[in-house]
């Protein structure tokens, strides 16, 4: 699990690690290009999100995990936020397949944010990557309701903090939970206006 505007060195990580893996991606135009580059590190889509094939894609990933063989690569905030907060899509992955779930981060000594509601880290050519990958994190598949939000909520701020420790190191502004890229948008639509 990693945040969606920290997908870019995702394929590699997994490479280099030797994992096999399905990475959940959206059907839209960007979240294609983005698969396209993933299968060239052996990455598979399954296309779907929260709000747009969410069913399809639990049923999807849950058949990957079954078998066994290849891991799930999602961003509990994406594609469209709030950022930095863990939707319930990736804890029902874990629920209901008894797989765990991996946190993963990076950031870069040398790195571009791109202009959009997730802040996406762009690596530039010949930067420091550090990457940090968490202990796995199980969902009971009995949880009750309050344990699975505990799991959620515990989870969320680990990440959070994770993300924000890592681009302190250089020297980056801490990346604001909430944004979504419609309101993102919207804010960026009324400046434009106001000249």
């Amino acid at each position: 699990m990693f945040w969606h505007g920290r997908s870019m060195i995702l394929s590699p990580i997994i490479a280099v690690g030797g994992m096999r893996a399905f990475a959940v991606s959206s059907k839209h135009h960007d979240g294609r290009i983005m698969a396209k580059l993933q299968r060239l590190f052996g990455l598979r889509p399954i296309y779907g999100s929260t709000t747009d094939g969410g069913l399809s894609v639990l049923r999807g990933g849950l058949r990957v995990l079954a078998d066994g063989r290849y891991s799930m690569c999602i961003s509990p905030d994406g594609p469209g936020g709030p950022s930095l907060r863990v939707q319930d899509g990736t804890m029902y992955f874990a629920k209901m397949s008894g797989a765990p779930i991996i946190p993963v981060c990076y950031s870069a000594s040398r790195a571009k944010f791109m202009d959009r509601w997730d802040r996406y880290l762009i690596a530039k050519p010949f930067s420091k990557i550090n990457c940090v990958i968490g202990e796995p994190v199980f969902v009971p598949r009995r949880a009750s309701d309050e344990e699975f939000n505990q799991i959620k909520d515990s989870l969320e701020k680990y990440m959070v903090d994770m993300v924000h420790r890592m681009d302190a190191e250089f020297g980056y502004a801490p990346i604001e939970q909430d944004s979504t890229a419609r309101s993102f948008k919207k804010a960026k639509r009324e400046k434009k206006k106001q000249g």
